[in-house]
């Protein structure tokens, strides 16, 4: 691992970053403490548009055929669908390049381990691959990812991103070749945080909350008062369905409670694999008691016990969770790209919009922008023949051209936006409202609903926050001066007189209630065999257990089951893996000091 020469870029972008928009993160355990959740992400901060830019085949070495349908099987870590990519962004893919995309999703799938071993065993991961920064790394060694030194040079739009490329490949092997193209990338700068809000925080109807009086959220109990508040008195949604304030989803929870995991956040730790690091650099087991896993788990077990949690959380997927959001059944959002299935500036003037709720004892955990990459990569599998390397470098490239990524992050010309006089991007009313409502997509345009044609792949190379040449602004739709206009409705104008401040990131700024830590995009170690197995063995145990916890019958039943799964761990060879853990991520910490 090659730190030294990786904190020495991150110094000197540091010294040139500028104060542009940033965008968010989320936790992985892929070596970016600020590893955006783009599987989370891609259900809201996505669209299409069909102008705009230049494909990289122009200038790529060698003609590019299209006659033949090109099936590209695409194995992909961050994908929630398997299968061939539908709807309205298979019908670009398609028309644009004659390609169909083959989604291989190993958490779909059900075994993902064993799937990976099985195709890595097979030596054909794929033709395109998603893989977190540690695997990858070890794919590049055992020869499965090929490499793209002499012909990423030919393709201008990833060329964008060279630095970055070349920071994060400095890494692997010998260093002096490319083989991965990191994910989630900006030219905006590694230190600073600009995006309007907060990745996760708690976050209520402002209708509700203020129905139930506004009280001042001083810490956890007032939260789960004030939400009882609201269920009480709205048991059920303008539907008659049940709702609840609480509503949980077990099928993106890795080697832990997922939902546990994002809140621990609020109290300024990040858990990753078996450690929770905070944001005074500190490297703790997730098991201890004072940290905030367990401040986090014990929060919706409380929250259980008063009657807050949804019954169907222990077996509802995400997509259920989507529809509860989508008809109100669900009073506590934490992730910001949940707005998305609720919010609009017609819902704003009617004071119903979901809006952040300071609670006074947090300190937020909040990573700066992906500058150099989110903790993923994506890569082209060795196997594949010249003629098909031509055509995938000819989509990437595109994938990461304004016209692909304006299509990623903000939608279709006509549909989901228009093009003012000067022009900038105006949002239409679908485009606003097309993952909190059932959108149709003409015929000609692939048909069918917004939501099910949308970009299976769930991930992109350039973040949203990035800047798009084409209008000044950046490509997310939600941070344009039209829109931003647009949302100056009756819930922000009474937010900001209440809290005294524009937007969340402003109030908690100001009030110390927020650290940005940055973004460390570096490959980081591998699991041996045996840490593999005992890494497997814990994170079954810490899911089941966590999951028990939640649904605990008393306080002493908690505790008891807690000390029992530490105990369990301690069987399975936990300090072990608490201590491979601490050194794997500690030139992590090194390179966020290096780069502060």
């Amino acid at each position: 691992m090659k730190f030294k020469k990786f904190a020495s870029l991150a110094v000197s972008a540091v010294m040139a970053a500028s104060l542009l928009t940033g965008c968010g993160g989320g936790s992985t355990d892929s070596g970016n403490s600020g590893a955006t959740e783009a599987k989370t992400e891609a259900a809201a901060d996505s669209g299409s548009s069909d102008d705009g830019a230049d494909a990289g085949s122009d200038t790529a070495s060698g003609e590019v055929n299209h006659d033949e349908t090109y099936t590209v099987d695409f194995y992909n870590v961050a994908a929630n669908f398997q299968g061939v990519q539908p709807g309205w962004y298979g019908k670009i893919i398609k028309d644009k390049f004659n390609m169909d995309i083959n989604i291989i999703a190993p958490q779909v799938a059900g075994d993902g381990g064993a799937l990976f071993q099985t195709r890595c065993a097979a030596g054909n991961l794929g033709d395109l691959i998603i893989l977190d920064n540690g695997p990858a790394s070890e794919c590049v060694e055992s020869g499965l990812i090929y490499d793209l030194t002499d012909i990423i040079g030919n393709y201008p739009n990833l060329m964008k991103f060279k630095s970055q490329i070349e920071a994060f490949n400095s890494q692997i092997g010998d260093g002096s070749k490319i083989y991965c193209i990191p994910l989630e990338m900006n030219n905006n700068g590694p230190t600073d945080y600009k995006q309007l809000h907060v990745y996760t925080y708690p976050r209520m109807g402002w209708d509700m909350y203020t129905e139930v009086g506004q009280p001042e959220i001083k810490n956890l109990d007032d939260l789960l008062a004030c939400l009882k508040a609201i269920q009480d008195a709205h048991p059920q949604n303008d539907k008659g369905d049940p709702a609840y304030a609480i509503s949980l989803w077990k099928d993106w929870d890795s080697q832990y409670s997922e939902n546990v995991a994002q809140l621990t956040k609020w109290y300024g730790q990040e858990v990753n694999g078996s450690v929770l690091i905070g944001t005074d650099n500190s490297i703790k087991p997730l098991t201890d008691k004072d940290g905030a896993y367990y401040k986090m788990l014990k929060f919706f077990y409380q929250a259980n016990q008063m009657g807050l949690v949804d019954p169907d959380s222990a077996t509802q997927d995400w997509n259920e969770i989507v529809a509860k959001m989508q008809d109100k059944r669900i009073y506590l959002y934490w992730y910001s790209w949940q707005y998305g299935f609720w919010n609009s500036p017609a819902r704003g003037e009617e004071g119903t919009n979901y809006v952040e709720i300071p609670m006074a004892d947090t300190n937020l955990y909040q990573p700066s922008d992906t500058y150099y990459g989110d903790g993923r990569v994506l890569c082209v599998g060795s196997q594949v023949s010249e003629e098909n390397l031509l055509r995938l470098m000819e989509f990437l490239d595109w994938y990461a051209s304004p016209e692909g990524v304006q299509i990623q992050h903000a939608g279709t010309e006509g549909l989901t936006y228009t093009v003012g006089d000067d022009g900038k991007y105006v949002p239409t009313e679908d485009g606003l409202n097309r993952f909190s409502a059932e959108v149709a997509v003409p015929e000609e345009m692939g048909g069918g609903n917004w939501n099910d044609g949308n970009n299976m792949i769930n991930q992109w190379i350039v973040a949203s926050c990035d800047i798009n040449p084409d209008t000044g602004e950046p490509y997310s739709d939600q941070m344009w001066a039209s829109t931003l206009e647009l949302n100056q409705t009756k819930t922000t104008k009474e937010w900001s007189e209440k809290f005294g401040a524009k937007d969340d990131v402003e109030y908690l700024t100001k009030n110390n209630m927020m650290t940005v830590v940055p973004s460390i995009n570096i490959s980081l170690a591998v699991d041996t065999t045996d840490i593999s197995l005992i890494r497997e063995q814990c994170g079954n145990s810490i899911k089941d257990a966590s999951w028990r916890m939640m649904f605990a019958a008393d306080d002493a039943d908690f505790d008891a089951q807690w000390d029992a799964m530490v105990s369990e761990l301690d069987g399975l060879g936990w300090q072990d893996l608490v201590q491979f853990d601490t050194d794997k991520y500690q030139p992590m910490i090194e390179a966020r000091k290096a780069a502060q």
